[in-house]
C-alpha cells in the first residue's frame, strides 16, 4: 500500500529530529504525515497498518545502537544480531499501531480526531511504552524537543507533555494541510 510506505518514510524520517541531528520540526511534520493518512484511512485496520508502517520506520531507523550493543559489544553474529533488532522494532511499533486502531475506534469528527483524539492515544501509547509494556522510552516525541521552542514546557509538563504539545502542533499542521488540500480539489496523499 503506497500510504503505509509513506507512512514507514515518515517515521524514519522523524529521527532527523532527535539527536545529534535536532532538526526538531521533522518530528511536527512526521507525525502531521502520519495523522494525515490515518484521517483517510478506510478502516481501523487500516489505520493500525500506518501506525505500525510508522513505528517500524521510526524505531528501525533509531534504535541501530542496539545492533551495535548486540553486536559489538555482545559479541552476538550479525545473522543474529540484525534480525534481532529488527524484530524489536518490529514489537516496538506495535503500540503505534494500537494507537491508530484505537484512534479509528474512537467516536469524533476527523477535525476533532486529528487535532485531540490522535495526540492523546499518540502520547498515551508513548507512556505506556516507556513506563508499563517496554520500560523503553527512547524516541518519545517530547525528547526531540530539549533545544526547541516547545523546551519551555518540559519543567511544567515534562516529556510526555512536550510530546502531546507536540502531537497537537502535528494535529493542527494535518487539519490545515488537508483543508487546504480539499479546496484545491486534490486529495490530500
Amino acid at each position: 500500500n503506497k500510504n503505509n510506505g509513506w507512512s514507514l518514510l515518515a517515521g524514519a524520517g522523524c529521527i532527523s529530529g532527535f539527536a545529534p541531528f535536532g532538526l526538531f520540526p521533522v518530528t511536527v511534520l512526521a507525525l502531521a504525515v502520519l495523522f494525515a493518512l490515518m484521517q483517510r484511512a478506510g478502516s481501523p485496520r487500516a489505520a493500525a497498518w500506518l501506525g505500525w508502517s510508522f513505528g517500524l520506520g521510526l524505531f528501525s531507523a533509531g534504535i541501530g545502537w542496539i545492533y551495535v550493543a548486540l553486536h559489538d559489544y555482545g559479541d552476538m553474529p550479525m545473522l543474529l544480531a540484525a534480525p534481532a533488532t529488527l524484530l524489536f522494532a518490529a514489537f516496538l511499533a506495535l503500540l503505534p499501531a494500537l494507537a491508530g486502531y484505537a484512534q479509528a475506534r474512537f467516536p469524533a469528527t476527523d477535525q476533532l480526531r486529528v487535532v485531540l483524539v490522535m495526540p492523546a492515544l499518540w502520547v498515551l501509547f508513548e507512556w505506556l511504552r516507556g513506563t508499563l509494556f517496554t520500560g523503553f522510552p527512547w524516541l518519545s516525541q517530547g525528547y526531540a524537543h530539549s533545544d526547541s521552542p516547545l523546551a519551555g514546557y518540559a519543567p511544567l509538563l515534562g516529556v510526555y507533555g512536550v510530546s502531546l504539545v507536540t502531537a497537537v502542533s502535528a494535529g493542527l499542521l494535518a487539519v490545515l494541510w488537508v483543508e487546504r488540500r480539499n479546496k484545491q480539489g486534490r486529495i490530500a496523499l
